[in-house]
């Protein structure tokens, strides 16, 4: 084999190694409770999300607001038992109606993940 083909031959071994590692270093939400669209019949204490990998508490923003948006959260961010892929948010007492919710998480690698989703309490 020649110098050549064994270059690309490396190169090629050295991209199938990294690229899945690259993919899989980024977190993403796994669930949350309520779940995305969720319709209930009685109002959550608190909001959980469950990441792909550890976040951060310090430099994450979860906010839960609702229709005319007024904030509906406490503001302070815990990890559920200890696990470090796993965020809460109390919220205060929620009447009748829908909310929006907006997370803007910093993982353990520190990338940003944002995202949104809504829910409603019948």
């Amino acid at each position: 084999m020649n110098t050549t083909k064994k270059a690309s031959l490396c190169s090629s071994m050295l991209l199938l190694l990294v690229f899945p590692l690259i993919s899989w270093g980024h977190v993403h939400l796994d669930k949350s409770i309520p779940a995305k669209g969720e319709a209930l019949s009685a109002a959550p204490e608190s909001l959980q999300l469950w990441f792909s990998g550890g976040v951060e508490t310090e430099w994450s923003k979860i906010e839960v607001k609702s229709e005319n948006g007024t904030r509906m959260d406490e503001g302070e961010i815990s990890h559920i038992d200890h696990n470090a892929k796993a965020l809460k948010v109390k919220l205060k007492p929620l009447p009748a109606g829908s909310y929006k919710i907006k997370w803007n998480i910093v993982a353990h690698d520190g990338h940003r993940i944002k995202g949104k989703s809504h829910f409603s309490v019948k």
